[in-house]
């Protein structure tokens, strides 16, 4: 018994409080109840109301005392849904004809082909490949490539371009090679390829002094997480080391969730036919012979510089490591062997020492035959495969890891679901440890969380922030949903419509929601009552992200190439990018460039996606790293955003292909070329000060190259209203 009278008033009141806390029902978080099927509210402007979505926004906005804001005019609106649906900027044939459509359908036929376009497929593919995160190398120190990954990255592509329901989409990523079982691998592709959703994040690879039992557990901990952060949007890898500290997760259910993934092993499955492999075997062995005698000639230039190098390392090493050296491997002591080991590290040629100690007639050769050996390298074929993962062998016990640490075995668990939510949505797994289990469960119709997660990310891209402003977290230290009837209803109508994420983005896109104007005045109430626009009674201004920034110039200097799916592309890159960057090899064997210059203007989806180095363009507008998953993309200002777009070499080339495709549309007329630059760039005419200004400035011999650069740098290019 507590003596009470010892407390102070305010400690008094604080234990009163926990008393009657423990005493009342808990409240189930809302992320953990079923969504509910809920009627659209009933409105006073119901002529506002386009689509249910319209209802439930207004309904807020009206009991704040505020309206929407007005229509976006058409332009604005076509920039807008093309950026939104197919992340590229509307071409001049189709602002015109929407301009012309006076039909009250116009819109909603715009918004159908967006959705057919095979471009759509590829702009919300990487937003998921985001949030996985993908990319094509490993990370870390060895930063080893994927040549295989780029097949998942199409996989989205296609499934999305598809229409694939959502439910299906998620079930041949978690559990595609357990549906395959049975059938020849070329015709369940697919199947396999999807299953690299597993293999998306950064992974140590067993070399050197990394124990083969914490790299194995590091490879389930990025599949755990991924499920729960993507899929569940739970930060489940909180659980990891110690029961979540806010949601009611424990160390067990996150061990339990791991146990489905225990026997699943990492493979690379051969998709070719007997053929196929024939011609690339052939084609392999072709470009090989002509890469032998370019190697033989760099050995026999390189190795004298290494001798010589060693021979002064060697010499300037402790007497201890010099003797352990001249002893013969197999007469070595334990501890000599440990000594020569050190040695020999120290004594290694690094590829900056062996390249500054070359004379001034080698250093010419090796660059020449280095370059002659990459082009040839950048032209060996790849064999048809799967990077996918399968199940090997028996399950193996699953203990929960006290602190995380693979060394410290706790109790024995089963495969099974997060408790917190199997009491909401049952499921048996008592007899099985199957990941197509575990899928089927995630994918159930009233499953409290994957659908609710899903049309959040979908609104959160159509709209700047999510209806969750966490999208990665729907537990109790997320923010709470600012609509919480619209996201169960947009959660149960994703369902009935049979998970089809193009039925949703026509239910958000077509509604008066999404077609409000960004720009309110200054003296308006709703900013004022409003500033973060939670009430969604405004559009959100956007800037492009790095990506597309790339693209939307590449596509008004005429140049981008439209090309869809294929290997990853290596454009040129400043070596001062990768000579920072740590890897076993050699710098100027990380980034062959691709041969073909036309590739070089693909899309930014389509370049190679190496951890740790990204292209300075994109790394500046704020390019997620790939080490974690991002939900909700940074968007800072800095001063290097204006020098790479003014001075980089990108933004420098593409501004002068641009001005030159001017030049060849509206041969010897500059006012005509400035109306085109505009309508291309910003999707209207210049406005008669504009019209004066660059005259001007042409007129006293600014060049229409800068005037494009000048245009590609403006606010106006850089940001979707």
């Amino acid at each position: 018994m507590i003596n009470c009278t010892i407390l102070c008033p305010l400690s008094m009141a604080i234990f009163l409080s926990a008393v009657a806390n423990c005493r009342a029902e808990p409240v189930p978080h809302w992320a953990f109840q079923k969504p509910q099927a809920v009627e659209p509210p009933a409105v006073q402007n119901s002529k506002w109301v386009r689509t249910p979505v319209d209802a439930f926004i207004l309904a807020k906005i009206e009991a704040a005392g505020l309206e929407p804001a007005p229509a976006a005019d058409k332009a604005t609106l076509l920039r807008r849904v093309t950026y939104d649906l197919n992340g590229l900027p509307p071409t001049l044939e189709e602002l015109e004809r929407f301009l012309a459509d006076e039909q009250p359908s116009a819109f909603e036929k715009v918004v159908d082909r967006l959705l057919a376009s095979p471009h759509y497929g590829e702009r919300w593919a990487q937003h998921w490949l985001d949030i996985i995160p993908y990319a094509e190398s490993d990370g870390y120190e060895t930063n080893t490539d994927r040549p295989y990954a780029w097949r998942y990255r199409d996989y989205v592509v296609r499934s999305l371009n598809d229409d694939k329901p959502y439910d299906r989409f998620v079930t041949e990523q978690l559990a595609g090679d357990e549906l395959a079982q049975g059938r020849d691998p070329r015709e369940a592709a697919d199947l396999w390829i999807a299953t690299g959703f597993n293999r998306c994040g950064p992974v140590h690879m067993v070399s050197g002094n990394v124990d083969k039992n914490v790299a194995r557990q590091e490879v389930l901990t990025e599949m755990t997480n991924s499920v729960g952060a993507v899929i569940l949007g739970l930060t489940m890898g909180c659980a990891r080391c110690h029961d979540h500290k806010f949601d009611p997760i424990t160390q067990a259910d996150y061990y339990s969730l791991q146990a489905f993934f225990a026997t699943a092993q990492f493979r690379e499955v051969d998709l070719a036919t007997k053929s196929e492999r024939e011609a690339f075997e052939a084609h392999k062995k072709e470009i090989e012979d002509q890469i032998k005698p370019l190697q033989a000639q760099l050995k026999a230039l390189e190795e004298p510089y290494q001798q010589r190098l060693r021979k002064a390392k060697r010499a300037q090493l402790e007497p201890p490591l010099r003797e352990a050296l001249d002893v013969e491997k197999s007469k070595r002591t334990a501890e000599q062997r440990k000594l020569a080991d050190q040695a020999e590290t120290l004594i290694k040629v690094s590829w900056n020492e062996l390249v500054e100690a070359l004379s001034s007639e080698d250093q010419p050769r090796r660059l020449e035959w280095r370059k002659a050996m990459h082009d040839l390298q950048v032209r060996l074929p790849q064999l048809s495969k799967a990077w996918a993962i399968a199940n090997e062998g028996e399950p193996p016990p699953v203990h929960i890891l006290k602190r995380g640490d693979v060394t410290r075995e706790g109790a024995l668990v089963p495969a099974a679901f997060p408790k917190v939510l199997s009491a909401v949505v049952a499921g048996d797994v008592k007899n099985t440890r199957s990941r197509l289990d575990l899928a089927r469960w995630l994918t159930r119709g009233d499953h409290p969380l994957t659908a609710r997660v899903m049309v959040n990310r979908l609104w959160q891209h159509h709209f700047g922030r999510g209806i969750v402003g966490t999208p990665n977290d729907f537990g109790f230290r997320g923010q709470a949903p600012t609509h919480p009837e619209l996201l169960d209803w947009l959660a149960t109508e994703f369902v009935k419509h049979g998970w089809s994420l193009k039925h949703m983005h026509r239910l958000m896109v077509l509604s008066n929601t999404y077609r409000q104007a960004s720009r309110l005045p200054s003296d308006s109430k709703t900013l004022k009552s409003d500033p973060e626009n939670r009430l969604f009674a405004m559009m959100k201004r956007r800037r492009l992200e790095g990506e597309a920034i790339r693209d939307f110039v590449l596509s008004a200097s005429g140049k981008l190439n439209f090309e869809v799916g294929g290997p990853m592309v290596r454009v040129p890159l400043e070596s001062a990018v990768y000579e920072l960057i740590f890897t076993e090899g050699e710098p100027d064997d990380l980034w062959p460039i691709t041969s073909d210059p036309r590739s070089h203007c693909r899309r930014s989806l389509y370049l190679f996606a190496k951890r740790n180095v990204r292209l300075p363009l994109l790394e500046a507008f704020d390019q997620p790293d790939t080490l974690t998953s991002c939900p909700v993309r940074a968007v800072s200002t800095f001063a290097p955003q204006a020098l790479i777009m003014l001075n980089g070499p990108f933004m420098q080339e593409y501004s002068a292909v641009f001005a030159k495709r001017l030049q060849r549309e509206q041969p010897n007329d500059p006012k005509a070329q400035v109306e085109l630059a505009y309508r291309i760039a910003l999707g209207r005419p210049p406005k008669e000060t504009e019209r004066k200004l660059i005259a001007d400035f042409l007129a006293s011999k600014g060049s229409l190259e800068d005037f494009c650069l000048a245009l590609l740098n403006s606010n106006e290019f850089i940001y979707v209203n």
